[in-house]
């Protein structure tokens, strides 16, 4: 990402190939209706269309230069290929539809709202709205100079302000939506499944405002903190009901099988590998969320450092070591040396560099090097941003981002639940028929012929 630190900017090229994601992941939990309850046919088929689309106009706004990226290409002429090819797969999809129309009729209806069905339509809903919303955001450039003339881009601020709620809802959804029975889910049956997490949820929620985290004492930034400490309870909540499920399971094949806990987990896994797979997946979404919601406790801190100053940030002290210039045959380098404490103690020597690389005569680019520091707690980022020309001293910006591990440590986890969902089940071997006697009978009056013929033979 260009923003230091970042994870995510709202380039339009970058939101260009959020759209199918979208749309591919609303249909990935669709099918599961169309699996189990024969519904949501033609829905499935032009979320499938709607796929498609998207990722070839991500590929036309990537080259054609139709809105302003810095990840696009140089602006050429093959755009008007892509448009048309466009309009073409359209018209396929279309004739596609009505000619197998008839084959689409939903063989159910949603009985209840109460149900996994309608937590997978609710989510459906609420990702293509997600996907609209960054749809509109990305073309309004073009819109706005198709109607007005002029060009007017929308940033982050938009996007934030729409989809942080959507995201919290689709949180939500996630915890929820494993709990609930295909056609109607029963009050009984809410009550067991919701106790635990709802239970986890409160705690998480009191712990995190008795520990500091009150979005009324945060003034212009209320809002934000407040939705971290939502995503926070949620994820809490949606963690605990993942476990529970697989503990259930896991308890019902140790009964079964006298295997220890972990081992029964493995195989309960192994037998149901989509559904389990499913919810590892969906483990670290919620990893992902909790990396994301620390976002709203991002600082920064820019300032002159000579020889010997220091600059506090959070938990972290730097002092400033000095400063090196050097020139060598392919470009110029200027870096500061800045020694890292932590609550005291000595962590690191950090080492921002910019440089400025001789690409002619004439021209110079410039090159930011960023130094990091990462945990699982933070991450420090020290800039190199250039030199005051009036005392030439280094400028340092800093930034510290708590929780992006955890954004990483959540796309691990995954990948590593899609590689189990496919893997094929474990199939169970079929149970022998257990044998009365495997030896031959010998004829006695205890054995007459008429019972000798109603004994089992291997």
């Amino acid at each position: 990402m260009l923003g230091w630190g970042g994870y995510w900017g709202w380039d339009p090229v970058e939101n260009a190939s959020l759209m199918p994601w979208l749309t591919g992941t609303a249909f990935l939990h669709s099918v599961m209706m169309q699996e189990k309850r024969g519904m949501m046919k033609n829905w499935n088929v032009w979320l499938i269309f709607s796929t498609f689309l998207l990722t070839i106009l991500g590929t036309l706004l990537t080259r054609s230069g139709a809105v302003s990226s810095v990840h696009a290409f140089a602006q050429s002429p093959i755009g008007a290929w892509f448009y048309s090819f466009i309009v073409i797969a359209f018209a396929v999809c279309l004739f596609t539809f009505f000619f197998n129309r008839d084959h689409l009729k939903s063989e159910n209806k949603l009985e209840s709202l109460v149900s996994r069905e309608s937590s997978f339509m609710f989510n459906n809903l609420i990702l293509l709205v997600a996907c609209f919303t960054v749809l509109w955001g990305t073309l309004f450039p073009v819109l706005s100079e198709y109607v007005q003339g002029s060009k007017v881009t929308v940033g982050p601020p938009f996007y934030n302000r729409v989809n942080i709620p959507i995201g919290l809802f689709l949180l939500f959804l996630t915890g929820i939506g494993p709990l609930l029975a295909w056609r109607s889910t029963s009050l009984r049956s809410i009550r067991r499944n919701f106790i635990l997490p709802s239970i986890a949820m409160a705690v998480t929620a009191i712990g995190l405002m008795v520990f500091g985290l009150r979005p009324w004492n945060d003034g212009d930034d209320m809002q934000s903190t407040l939705f971290s400490l939502i995503a926070f309870t949620l994820s809490a909540g949606v963690i605990t009901a993942i476990v529970e499920e697989f503990l259930r399971g896991a308890g019902v094949v140790r009964t079964q099988t006298g295997k220890n806990i972990l081992a029964s987990t493995v195989l309960l896994v192994r037998r149901n590998t989509r559904r389990y797979g499913g919810y590892i997946i969906h483990f670290g979404i919620v990893v992902m969320f909790i990396g994301i919601a620390g976002g709203a406790f991002n600082q920064s801190r820019e300032m002159e450092m000579a020889m010997g100053s220091s600059l506090d940030i959070g938990p972290y002290h730097l002092v400033s070591a000095g400063k090196t210039d050097e020139s060598l045959p392919e470009y110029d380098t200027h870096y500061s040396r800045l020694d890292v404490y932590r609550n005291g103690k000595y962590v690191m020597e950090l080492s921002p560099e910019k440089r400025t690389y001789f690409a002619g005569t004439d021209h110079e680019q410039s090159s930011t090097i960023v130094a990091l520091h990462s945990t699982a707690q933070a991450d420090l980022y020290t800039v190199y941003e250039g030199e005051n020309p009036d005392t030439g001293m280094p400028i340092i910006k800093v930034f510290l981002n708590p929780l992006i591990a955890w954004i990483w440590i959540g796309v691990a986890i995954v990948v590593f639940g899609t590689f189990i969902a496919l893997v094929p089940n474990l199939v169970r071997a079929p149970v022998a028929r257990r044998q009365e006697d495997s030896a031959p009978v010998a004829l006695s009056p205890l054995h007459p012929p008429a019972v000798l013929a109603k004994v089992p033979h291997a």
